[in-house]
Order: C-alpha cells, then structure tokens, then sequence
C-alpha cells in the first residue's frame, strides 16, 4: 500500500511538473518559493521546501521533502521553449540515494498543449508518458498517462479554475489496478504570497492534509 502510495505522488509531481515548467517558460525574469507540509492520515508529517525561476524562456524548478522518518526525496526540472515548442528533462533521488531521470518534448499555442517523454527508473527500466490540456474562460483541464516498463499504466485528470484572486484545483490519479487518489485544494493570494491548503484522499476512504504558501521575488 504505501508503495502504491508513492509512486501515485510520483505520477502527480510528473504531470504537474509538466505543466507548470510549459506555463513558466513563457515568463521571464521571475522567482517564486514555496514550503509547507503534507499531513498523512495516521499523523505522520512531510515537510517540502520548492522553488522556480524564469528567463529568456528557460525555467528551472526543483525542490526537496522530508518525510515522517527523516528519509529525504530531491528533484530537479530544466525546460526551454522557443516557438511553441519545448524541451526539457528532470531528476529525481529518493531515500535511498535511487534515482530517477525524465526527458521529454511539449507543443503549446492556441490556448493548450500536449507533451511527451521517457522516464527511466534506478534499475534501468523504462516507461513513457503522454499529457495534454487546453485553457479557456479562466479554467483550464489537463490529463495525461504513464506506462511503465512492465505495461502497467497510470492516468491523470486535472482541474484548475480562478476564483477572484484564488483558485480551486482537483487531481485523481488512478494505478493500473483501478485503485485512485484524489487531491482537493484551493489558495488565494494578496501582497505577494499565495496561501494554498487541501487534501488527498486514498482508495479506501483516508484522508490526509496539506497545506503552504507560495511567493515572488521582484520583479513580480
């Protein structure tokens, strides 16, 4: 179960990454921040600590989590666009030192986009992934799969809307075996820094928390 758990926040941290380096590439000059933690069901804390920076349409994003144990997940995200199109690729360590490594190409324009890409495990395996989404009236939907060496595939459907100065996101990812997790969450922002809060719910009913806040630094 737990490692089922895992690798269904993997798959969120995959996509979301994907879509928020395709959105960032087209801002330049900026750096943003952000910390919080994420409270399992049984009471058990992970703190995170991220961050981001655009220019000249080049962004980087990476971050670190520390979960309950102590144990310490790392990863790292570089992506360039340029007319449309992008490249990019990422890594991730886990506790133990294993790692993970993911390289793809996106198309964007007209309100949305599709990426693509390999993503390789520690013991050499590889899976793909597939992802679009579009935008439109300040809402916009995304979904995207991943299929690993052994054929076995996750899915992904995303919401995102504005709410005056905040927004209101869900996620559901879903294993090859039917089970899914969901995230409920919304934020809002003033002065500078964004507060966001939700939860995650598991395939049996459990429910954890999560929440942080997000800031720039100038220019803005």
């Amino acid at each position: 179960m737990a490692k089922a758990l895992v690798a269904a926040l993997c798959v969120l941290v995959l996509l979301a990454t994907i879509i928020a380096t395709i959105s960032d590439a087209k801002a330049g000059g900026r750096t943003w921040h952000r910390s919080g933690t994420v409270k399992g069901p049984w009471g058990g804390t992970t703190t995170f600590q991220r961050y981001g920076a655009c220019q000249g349409g080049t962004c980087v994003r990476g971050g670190t989590a520390i979960g309950p144990g102590g144990g310490v997940r790392s990863w790292s995200n570089t992506r360039t666009c340029a007319g449309g199109s992008c490249t990019g690729s990422g890594t991730y360590v886990g506790p133990g030192g294993k790692v993970v490594t993911r390289s793809g190409t996106a198309t964007y324009g007209n309100g949305g986009w599709q990426a693509q890409g390999t993503v390789t495990g520690p013991r050499g395996g590889t899976g793909n992934y597939q992802a679009s989404g579009s935008c439109a009236g300040g809402a916009c939907s995304s979904s995207g799969t991943w299929t690993g060496p052994n054929g076995g595939v996750w899915s992904s459907n995303s919401t995102l809307a504005r709410t005056g100065n905040g927004w209101e996101r869900d996620v559901r990812v879903t294993a090859p075996n039917g089970a899914s997790w969901t995230r409920s969450g919304a934020g809002s922002c003033a002065g500078g820094v964004c507060n966001f809060g939700g939860t995650v719910t598991g395939p049996r009913g459990n429910t954890g928390t999560y929440g942080g806040s997000t800031w720039w630094s100038p220019p803005w």
